[in-house]
């Protein structure tokens, strides 16, 4: 795969790209992490035109501008506008928890786009409870206060990517290469995080369910949940819940941890080759 920036109208994107041939695929990665988390599926898309996005603040994407935030319609916003302003009429999404939850919720605002849908690691977006409102807002509007532009820090590549396994399940070797997309170096080959530090901060309201189930329902397009045994996310319990707000929908489920897809490739890869032809 190559590397390359796509206009979504408003912002620049970075992406991998296969160079392929045939319907648009979007690949849109997890929390924290870029496009190099789904390169491995690559080769599974070849009679497609695969694009694994960097998403906005994340690998080497363009940062929003100074008192602009990292809220899920952003995304979505981005989405839309790289959508639009590439002149793609459909597209197939194919994302990884966040990556996940933003495909399924772009499928349901614009189902006119959207032909396919490939939710790996998470079913439908994150809700809470009505009452939650206050604490969620005010918790949002103090993170944002403490996350601001990344001062020139040192990044030890070794200790990030202890640092990331210690508080998931994601096997070293693919934490480094999700990592080091993360960094920049200087001319002495010094480490930077090249990420904005303002995607960490918290949403600043979650759906209801009621919401989610709304947009969920507006779903067009088949969509495919796949699980992982052993991730925080359970995956399988939440489908079960919510397999009837979908009109077109199929659960699989894997063992393994969350970045299923990675430690997955061949099975998970030739599955969604089998769903998307």
């Amino acid at each position: 795969m190559i590397e390359t920036e796509l206009n979504a109208g408003h912002i620049v994107l970075t992406a991998l790209d296969n160079q392929g041939s045939g319907p648009v695929v979007l690949g849109l990665h997890g929390f924290l992490d870029n496009a190099e988390s789904l390169r491995l599926l690559a080769p599974y898309f070849h009679n497609f035109r695969f694009y694994a996005l960097d998403l906005a603040g994340h690998g080497r994407s363009e940062h929003r501008p100074k008192g602009a935030h990292y809220n899920q319609a952003d995304y979505l916003q981005d989405l839309h506008g790289l959508i639009e302003t590439q002149g793609w009429e459909q597209v197939i999404l194919v994302g990884h928890s966040m990556g996940g939850i933003l495909a399924s919720l772009y499928a349901g605002l614009f189902p006119e786009h959207v032909s396919a849908v490939i939710s790996i690691d998470a079913c439908g977006p994150l809700t809470l409870e009505d009452d939650s409102a206050q604490t969620q807002m005010r918790e949002a509007l103090i993170s944002r206060k403490l996350k601001q532009r990344n001062r020139l820090q040192l990044v030890d590549l070794y200790d990030a990517v202890s640092a990331r396994c210690r508080v998931s399940d994601i096997p070293e070797e693919h934490a480094r290469a999700i990592l080091s997309r993360n960094l920049t170096q200087d001319a002495g080959g010094h480490c930077f995080w090249s990420s904005d530090p303002r995607v960490r901060t918290k949403s600043i309201l979650r759906l209801t369910e009621g919401q989610a189930k709304t947009l969920m329902a507006s779903i067009a397009c088949p969509i495919l949940f796949i699980g992982a045994s052993n991730s925080f996310k359970h995956v399988e319990s939440v489908y079960d819940a919510r397999k009837n707000w979908f009109k077109n929908a199929q659960y699989v489920g894997f063992e393994g941890g969350h970045h299923i897809h990675m430690e997955k490739t061949d099975e998970i890869g030739l599955l969604i080759q089998q769903f998307v032809e």
